[in-house]
């Protein structure tokens, strides 16, 4: 094996020696070219710690050591490095999908596309161009680590004994905590107002069909999907699965470069404009309208939480079986009304986390109360909300008896650490690693400078 790596340094050597030269007439060129590690058959280059410091400062972390930004990016190539050795294939939708998710979390960050090319001094599409490849490696190391770490469970002797390491002036103070339900009412659209939605559509699919107005503008003007309104309503290389059943079956039943018929989703009426497939992936543009909902829906929504929350008073109805009946909101509706805290997976939500308006109406509740409805912005339009209180926790010091799930996640993150670790150890061992002199005084989270493949370091 080192025979087989030998030359991937020498090559790192070369690339030196030609910045070097070409740096006396043009010195930026050397910075961002020079490479500053190799792992295996990867190399790590100064422009990639530079773009990676970058996107932390964009992102409002601020780094004042570059160290662990090396020692993460020295790690990540040892995993594609091995990734690369078992043959960890990732596909092109998959690619595309997760930095369409990236772009749009810089967007809302930004504030706007043109805000997002300003900081980034390039186009949406030259950034997605050049962020292919970092992505395609991101995915491949962290579906191997994935395979290293494997399934971990921690068993209630480890949370015990390592709530009992834990320094009793040293235990987290948890905030206040509640456990809530709610009961959505969503207003009603006529079929009425879904078919002028529909005929209007229909009228601007139309003008783009004949050529009076191109689809970039329909959407701009028109659409109503924010993911793709200013990209000309369109996603590229999109994997088979990620959009609903009607928008993809439409996409596939349609000729590249044709237009589908006017056809409705849970997100309103779309049309398609197929503009590629290639087996299951493909790529599309559309424009999205959602039926405006008539002031007398919305009046008869809030009439009808008024009267439910009612009848939970007098006791008429329990809350579960109000929400069983009444409630539009699926996700909630099928466990009894209980709102999942999405960062943990759990029931319980730090006071902190609450949106400030169901922070003040749910912080006035006694265990078992219920609120009155409340207008509330729901999925796709304003809606009407009851909240009722199930639980509540005051702020303590974090125990294994009130809070085993975060004991849980930590323990279970210290054993997937520890099998990572080990793993490293052991293909350190065996693995051609070099690191330039600029970074060798870095204090490492992993000893990359130990006896490897390559001899001493």
């Amino acid at each position: 094996m080192i025979a087989r790596l030998a030359p991937i340094a020498f090559a790192g050597l070369l690339s030196l020696s030609i910045g070097t030269g070409l740096a006396q007439q043009d010195p930026e060129l050397q910075k961002l070219e020079q490479i500053i590690a190799v792992v295996g058959n990867e190399i790590i280059l100064q422009s990639d710690v530079d773009a990676q410091l970058f996107q932390m400062e964009a992102s409002g972390m601020p780094v004042s050591d570059v160290c662990p930004v090396v020692d993460q990016l020295m790690l990540q190539k040892l995993l594609l490095h091995q990734a690369r050795l078992d043959s960890i294939m990732v596909d092109d939708g998959e690619v595309a999908a997760q930095i369409d998710r990236r772009l749009e979390y810089y967007i809302r960050m930004f504030g706007s596309i043109e805000a997002f090319e300003a900081e980034y001094g390039k186009t949406v599409a030259a950034w997605k161009a050049e962020f292919r490849e970092p992505m395609r490696e991101q995915i491949m190391a962290d579906r191997m680590q994935g395979e290293i770490e494997g399934q971990v469970r921690a068993t209630p002797r480890d949370i015990s004994d390592h709530f009992t390491s834990i320094p009793t002036d040293s235990l987290p103070l948890i905030p206040e905590e509640v456990r809530y339900s709610q009961l959505l009412i969503e207003p009603e659209l006529s079929e009425e107002q879904k078919l002028a939605t529909r005929v209007f559509l229909d009228s601007i699919r139309s003008e783009v069909v004949a050529g009076r107005v191109s689809l970039t503008l329909a959407a701009m003007r028109h659409s109503e999907d924010p993911g793709s309104k200013y990209k000309g309503g369109c996603y590229e290389d999109i994997r088979r699965g990620a959009f609903v059943p009607e928008v993809e079956a439409q996409v596939f039943a349609t000729p590249e470069g044709a237009f589908s018929p006017v056809f409705e989703s849970d997100f309103g009426f779309h049309f398609v404009k197929t503009t590629n497939i290639r087996g299951e992936v493909f790529s599309m543009c559309h424009v999205l309208m959602k039926p405006t909902v008539p002031e007398e829906a919305m009046t008869e929504a809030a009439a009808l939480a008024d009267s439910v929350a009612n009848l939970i008073t007098l006791d008429s109805l329990t809350f579960i079986q109000a929400v069983e009946r009444f409630s539009t909101d699926e996700d909630t509706k099928n466990q009894g009304g209980r709102v999942t805290n999405p960062r943990t997976g759990g029931l319980f939500h730090g006071v902190d986390e609450l949106e400030r308006t169901n922070f003040f109406l749910i912080n006035e509740l006694r265990i078992g109360e219920h609120s009155n409805a409340t207008a509330v912005q729901g999925a796709e339009q304003q809606a009407y909300a009851i909240y009722h209180l199930d639980e509540r926790k005051p702020a303590h010091a974090a125990n294994p008896q009130q809070d085993y799930e975060l004991f849980q996640m930590q323990v279970e993150a210290d054993l997937r650490q520890a099998k990572l670790n080990k793993w490293v150890r052991r293909r350190l061992a065996e693995t051609y690693v070099r690191l330039t002199p600029d970074f060798t005084g870095c204090d490492f989270e992993r000893t990359w400078l130990g006896e490897t493949a390559s001899g001493p370091q």
